[in-house]
């Protein structure tokens, strides 16, 4: 059973060849976005601004949803102008002093069900404030911009450390918690003490936070979290936390099917129109039944002008051979060696690289697997494409999988967490790190959107491009093909300010002149 080359033909549809110069001088491509279907609404603390606009978004969000019913013409809740007011008044507020912030006031499935008990222990993580984030935002911009005389110094990792390092908010809040929490335990603290894992009774933040813990149930895939409406962080707090994950996100599960595809076993069905319409045995028949629309990497290189490939031993190669790059990967995609290796024989790709797991090998779901992909084939697509063309166009770099397990209820928490962790507390950062993944921004929690904007800046400072699809539906970002909600929306972390936003065009593959993709 040969190998197919199932991820060229995700270029041939969304034909994504938007490329971005990586800090490293290196051009790499990301393609085929894969954006996840939501649904809509949810709302924040009442903003404190007097404008008009705050005005009128505070009244929505006091009367607890952000989309009104029976509003459009189709019967939908319209949620577009609201929405676009709800992202830069959270935009506004990366620095707020508030210290409230409120659940989603849809919680995709989620049923609210019994009190917690006020003994269960649960785990928050509280956001601890930069020591400037004024100073952060303004030395990231100067050394980002092409124009300034600093442009590509980048500092080291203690050199951000000592820039962004709040000692005194973290003692603060040690205190406090020793003070006013004295049963919560410390679990960890992230190397730069952004982020205090903290487990305590329930009982224990609701007196802190002013709340009350709930357990919330997923019937669909039987799961269950402890979370609160809403929280307000001490006054004593809030000029040192921005504020706390755990406590009020929602993690909003994949379909359990989708057309051709059964996401609980990812098998394959080889009657489903799917698989057909992705399998080819070489890139002759795929080419043959695409026609010249079809993208390839010989196709990019000419359109874009792109520098040839460096020769095997030259001084440029090695120079490339000394930076690196990362491809991430979640719902239990996987890549297949054997078929990497037939697509770097067809385009005459450097095969003296390989594809490093960074992390996950000695926990059982090492993500590379020929058999696998070959078995399952709707588990071997975003994941094979991305490791595949990130080579392609870059072939000396060295190249990492990191993986997070599937979507479950701590999913968006295992994201952050593992970033954290694998790149921002590493003395030796990637390149460049490709995510071609998303979800619409308004069910980020402000304390989340605060954090991983944190913790871009502080990438971006050590010269580290992050890569991030824009989504595969325009701006509606899929909610105007729901029946729940239509709109104006945009994927996050693709919005955010420090990540390059990579989307598609259609036509230079065949000639034709080159036009930004967009949807109806």
């Amino acid at each position: 059973f040969e190998s197919r080359f199932v991820s060229i033909f995700c270029f041939s549809t969304t034909q994504v060849v938007e490329a971005a110069v990586a800090n490293s001088m290196l051009w790499l491509l990301v393609g085929c976005v894969l954006a996840v279907d939501v649904g809509c609404v949810w709302s924040v603390a009442t903003p404190s601004e007097t404008s008009e606009d705050a005005r009128e978004l505070g009244e929505a969000l006091e009367a607890g949803d952000e989309c009104r019913a029976g509003s459009s013409d189709s019967g939908q809740q319209s949620c577009g102008l609201s929405a676009v007011q709800l992202r830069g008044q959270r935009r506004s507020h990366l620095g707020t002093e508030s210290g409230y912030e409120a659940a989603p006031a849809h919680k995709f499935g989620w049923m609210q069900s019994e009190r917690c008990a006020g003994t269960e222990l649960h785990e928050l993580a509280f956001v601890v404030r930069p020591r400037s984030l004024a100073q952060l935002q303004e030395v990231a911009l100067d050394r980002t911009n092409p124009c300034s005389p600093n442009y590509r110094k980048w500092l080291s990792r203690t050199e951000v450390s000592d820039l962004t390092r709040n000692e005194q908010g973290l003692l603060e809040l040690r205190a406090h918690l020793r003070a006013h929490a004295p049963e919560a335990a410390i679990l960890h603290a992230s190397r730069d003490g952004d982020l205090l894992r903290v487990r305590a009774p329930v009982a224990t933040w609701e007196s802190l936070l002013s709340t009350e813990f709930f357990v919330y149930k997923h019937e669909e895939h039987n799961s269950t979290i402890l979370r609160s409406h809403s929280y307000l962080l001490p006054g004593a707090l809030k000029e040192h936390v921005s504020g706390v994950l755990q406590a009020i996100n929602f993690e909003q599960f994949l379909p359990k099917t989708m057309p051709g595809i059964d996401l609980n076993t990812g098998s394959r069905d080889t009657q489903q129109p799917l698989f057909s319409a992705m399998s080819w045995d070489n890139f002759t028949e795929l080419q043959a039944s695409k026609g010249p629309s079809l993208v390839s990497p010989t196709k990019l290189h000419k359109i874009y002008n792109m520098p040839a490939v460096a020769e095997r031993g030259s001084d440029l190669a090695k120079m490339q051979a000394k930076t690196s790059q990362v491809v991430f990967g979640t719902i239990n995609e996987h890549w297949s060696p054997s078929d990497r290796t037939r697509f770097e024989e067809a385009f005459g790709i450097p095969q003296d690289n390989y594809v490093k797991q960074l992390s996950g090998q000695t926990e059982g779901f090492s993500m590379s697997g020929d058999a696998w992909c070959r078995q399952n084939g709707s588990d071997c697509n975003e994941a094979n494409l991305d490791v595949q063309y990130m080579m392609a166009m870059s072939p000396w770099t060295q190249i990492g999988y990191w993986y997070d397990p599937s979507s479950d209820e701590h999913g968006f928490w295992t994201f952050l967490k593992d970033f954290m962790a694998r790149f921002v507390d590493d003395d030796h950062p990637p390149q460049v790190i490709s995510i071609s993944y998303g979800m619409p921004e308004y069910l980020v929690s402000k304390s989340a959107l605060v954090l991983f904007e944190t913790l871009a800046m502080k990438l971006a400072l050590q010269g580290t491009t992050i890569l991030v699809a824009s989504g595969d539906d325009g701006a509606a970002c899929r909610l105007a093909s729901t029946s729940e909600c239509s709109g104006l929306q945009v994927l996050w972390p693709s919005s955010s300010h420090w990540v390059t936003s990579v989307g598609a065009t259609v036509g230079p593959a065949s000639g034709q002149p080159e036009v930004v993709c967009q949807s109806n």
